[in-house]
């Protein structure tokens, strides 16, 4: 009986030991944001001026490994966004969608000397190469850089991630159009390349990245980061982006900077974004985000933030919009 059970326990361990347990993580972001403006419709659900309160990409996650060989590992991500306020999420374009919604999910390996590929539903390089974003929040515009394309998630796609050379990483992807409506463009396949350089105790770093699709489209960006000392960081960004043959070329510019005050909890930012030709038309859009971020702890971070607006386009009204918005972020 007793070796019975000695087998039975060293069974469970052995299942244990090859069967890793996954890590659950997530977030749960939740803003309070009062906009108005001509150009408020926009945002959101298209209400003109509302008090809304808003889940900024609150998500659920599931990620772990398992080693198959003494230098390859297997990884596997499932994650999704969930909309932690109302039933039903709204995508970019205001298209309701479910609960549970796809985000950055794939299978795929390490290996030690070689790098790592992964295959499923994968965000674009470019969004890795993006040193100029401080927004967070439901701030007017996207809590991201103003360019037009800037790291949608493509389906059915491939991305690999090299070793890191003193710094030095390169990264590539491919993504399969497979129904004309799951890569990158609509009727063929699309691919990016890219390379990021972060070295280890320098106050600088930066990459380049390179994205190619359907129609004519190309996107290729340069971004960087410099800290001035450790409470202030500046960042750059540009963005030159061709959406087609008969399109004119986007020129997107961000700069940012933030500022940790020293022995408080308060980390303060500001960020600046014009872009000429915007979505490949004749017209220009600006805006001017600034905000604060108060780390309760290593998990909960409180952010305040206000931002303006601003659309002009040939033969047609500057079109303006501000708001302001105030919420609590926790990460588990």
């Amino acid at each position: 009986m007793k070796k019975l059970l000695l087998a039975s326990a060293v069974a469970v361990l052995s299942i244990t030991a090859v069967h890793a347990a996954p890590t659950v993580y997530g977030k749960a972001f939740l803003t309070l944001d009062v906009q108005d403006g001509n150009d408020a419709a926009k945002e959101g659900d298209g209400v003109e001026t509302r008090t809304q309160l808003n889940s900024n990409t609150s998500r659920i996650g599931f990620k772990g490994s398992e080693k198959l060989t003494k230098e390859i590992d297997l990884l596997y991500q499932l994650e999704y966004g969930i909309d932690i306020d109302a039933k039903t999420n709204y995508d970019d374009e205001g298209n309701a969608k479910n609960q549970f919604y796809a985000r950055d999910t794939y299978l795929g390996l390490s290996h030690k000397r070689f790098g790592t590929a992964v295959a499923g539903r994968l965000t674009t390089i470019d969004d890795y190469v993006n040193y100029a974003n401080v927004t967070k929040g439901g701030v007017i515009g996207g809590d991201n850089v103003l360019a037009s394309f800037d790291g949608p998630r493509a389906n059915n796609a491939f991305a690999y991630f090299s070793p890191t050379f003193n710094g030095l990483q390169f990264m590539a992807m491919y993504a399969l159009d497979e129904k004309k409506d799951g890569g990158l463009g609509d009727g063929r396949d699309g691919f990016g390349v890219g390379v990021k350089y972060e070295p280890n105790g320098a106050p600088y770093m930066g990459g380049l990245s390179y994205i190619q699709a359907a129609g004519d489209f190309r996107a290729a960006r340069l971004s960087g980061a410099y800290a001035l000392n450790p409470q202030i960081t500046l960042g750059a960004l540009y963005q030159n982006t061709q959406f087609g043959k008969d399109s004119k070329k986007e020129n997107a510019f961000t700069v940012s900077g933030k500022y940790k005050i020293a022995q408080t909890p308060w980390t303060t930012y500001a960020q600046a974004d014009f872009v000429d030709n915007f979505d490949g038309t004749d017209a220009e859009r600006s805006r001017l985000a600034v905000g604060g971020e108060y780390s309760f702890n290593k998990a909960t971070t409180g952010h305040l933030y206000g931002a303006y607006l601003q659309d002009k386009a040939t033969g047609f009204a500057t079109e303006k919009a501000y708001g302001v918005g105030a919420g609590l972020e926790y990460k588990f």
